[in-house]
C-alpha cells in the first residue's frame, strides 16, 4: 500500500520555484482529493511529509504551504511543525472571530508565514489582513475588474500577493503588472503525485511504538520519545490528555506525564485504536468500532473466566486490524512482539489456547442462536453473556468516539 501527497509549485516574479504547496490525496484512490474530514487529512499530510517523505525531499528545502482547519489552529496542532519548513494555509471558509485572531496573532509572534487562501475581497478578512503575510487570489474564479480591485486594497495593507490557476502567458502578464509576486497554476506546472511505499507495521511509528508497549517493563522516556517523531500522534494523544496547549515548546515532559497517568494497559488500548483510525483503508470507522468491540468482550470474558485478560483486547483488535489496514495478517505481525501463539491463532496456521476465543466472538456477534458457540475454559449463561457484550458495545462506541 502507498501514500500518496501531491505538490505544486509556487513561482516568483522570475519564473523560479519559491515554495510548493502540498495536497492531500487519498490512498486508496491515489491522485484524487476525496476530503470527507479536513482536520485528518492535514494530519496526514503534515506527518506524512515530516516523517514517511521527509520535508527535504518534497520541497528540495523550499517552505511547504499546507492546509489547516480552523479546529486545527485552535487547537496548536499548526505548532508541531516548523515555521521554517511550513507556511499556515487559512482556508478561506474559516469564520473569523476573536478566538482565531488572536490564535493567529500568537502564530505570527512565533515566526509562522500565515497565507490567507482564495481570497475574495470579503470585509470580513479585514481584521487579519495586517497578520496576513501572502495572500492568494483565484484568477479563474474573478475577472480582471475584481483581481484590479483586490491589488488595491491588498497594497493598502501591505501583503504579499499570490496569484493562483495562472493558465495563460496572458494570466501571468496581468498578475504582474497588478503587482502580484507569486504565481501558482497549470501555466507553469500541475500538481505532481508524490509516492512512497508505507513501511510494515512494525517500521511505522505505531509499530514501534506497539513494540515497546508490548515489553514486560515500559520505558516511558523511550516511548515519549517515539510519539514525539510523529506530529498526527502527538497531537491526538495529548489533545486527549489536555495539554495541548503547549504544544510550541518542549512536550516531552507532557508526553511522558501522559503516559505515566495512562498507564501501560491503557496506552497500549489508545495506540492500537489511534493506528487503526490514522491508517483506516475502509469507508468507515466500523470495521475499527467491530474491532474495539472484540477486544474488550474477549478481555472481559477472560477476566470472567479468572484468566490474565492483558492479551483480550490485542487479540480481537488485530483480529480485525488486517481489514482496517487492508494488510494480509501475515505482514502484519511480522517482527510486532506478539507471542508465537497468538500470531498463530490471528493467521490461522495453528490452533491453540487462542483459538476458541476469536472463534466465540466470531460466532457470538453473528446473532444467530442455531450456531454451536465453542468451548471455553468457563460457564457463563446466556444472559449474563449478552449484558457483557451489550456493554462492551457501548464501550467501544463512547472508546472510538473519543478518538475525535
Amino acid at each position: 500500500m502507498y501514500a500518496y501527497i501531491a505538490r505544486q509549485p509556487i513561482y516568483n516574479l522570475n519564473k523560479e520555484i519559491r515554495s510548493y504547496e502540498l495536497l492531500y490525496r487519498d490512498a486508496r484512490s491515489g491522485n484524487v482529493s476525496i476530503i470527507t474530514d479536513g482536520d485528518a487529512a492535514t494530519r496526514n499530510v503534515l506527518s506524512e511529509a515530516m516523517s514517511l517523505f521527509g520535508f527535504s525531499k518534497l520541497t528540495n528545502g523550499h517552505m511547504a504551504y499546507i492546509h489547516f482547519t480552523k479546529n486545527l489552529i485552535l487547537n496548536d496542532f499548526v505548532r508541531l511543525a516548523d515555521p521554517k519548513e511550513v507556511a499556515v494555509e487559512v482556508m478561506a471558509d474559516i469564520t473569523i472571530d476573536a478566538a482565531v485572531t488572536r490564535k493567529l496573532e500568537e502564530l505570527r509572534k512565533l515566526g509562522y508565514t500565515l497565507v490567507l487562501e482564495d481570497y475574495d475581497g470579503h470585509g470580513q478578512y479585514n481584521s487579519i489582513l495586517p497578520l496576513i503575510n501572502i495572500v492568494r487570489v483565484d484568477f479563474r474564479r474573478f475577472g480582471r475588474d475584481d483581481q484590479r480591485r483586490f491589488a488595491r486594497k491588498l497594497k493598502k495593507v501591505p501583503v504579499t500577493m499570490l496569484a493562483e490557476k495562472i493558465e495563460t502567458q496572458a494570466d501571468f502578464d496581468a498578475a504582474r503588472d497588478l503587482g502580484f509576486l507569486l504565481f501558482q497554476g497549470y501555466y507553469f506546472e500541475k500538481p505532481r503525485l508524490m509516492n512512497k511505499q508505507i513501511p510494515k507495521l512494525v517500521d511505522s511509528p505505531y509499530g514501534r511504538l506497539l513494540n515497546e508497549l508490548l515489553r514486560p517493563s515500559v520505558d516511558f522516556d523511550v516511548c515519549a520519545q517515539m510519539i514525539q517523531s510523529d506530529a498526527a500522534m502527538t497531537y491526538l494523544l495529548l489533545k486527549r490528555a489536555g495539554f495541548q496547549d503547549n504544544f510550541g515548546g518542549n512536550v516531552l515532559p507532557d508526553i511522558r506525564r501522559m503516559l505515566i497517568q495512562m498507564g501501560q494497559g491503557e496506552l497500549r488500548r489508545y495506540a492500537l485504536l489511534l493506528l487503526a483510525r490514522e491508517n483506516n483503508a475502509t469507508a468507515s470507522d466500523e470495521a475499527i468500532r467491530q474491532g474495539c468491540l472484540r477486544g474488550l468482550f474477549i478481555e472481559r470474558m477472560m477476566e470472567r473466566a479468572g484468566l490474565d485478560s492483558a492479551d483480550g483486547f490485542l487479540l480481537g483488535m488485530f483480529s480485525m486490524l488486517d481489514r482496517i489496514l487492508d494488510t494480509p495478517m501475515e505482514r502484519l505481525v511480522a517482527g510486532i512482539d506478539l507471542n508465537a501463539e497468538m500470531k498463530d491463532a490471528l493467521a490461522g496456521t495453528a490452533e491453540n489456547g487462542y483459538t476458541p476465543w476469536l472463534q466465540y466472538i466470531m460466532l457470538y456477534e453473528m446473532s444467530n442462536p442455531r450456531l454451536l458457540l465453542p468451548e471455553i475454559p468457563v460457564e457463563i449463561p446466556a444472559d449474563e453473556v449478552s449484558d457483557l457484550f451489550m456493554r462492551c458495545f457501548s464501550d467501544a462506541d463512547e472508546l472510538v468516539n473519543n478518538l475525535g
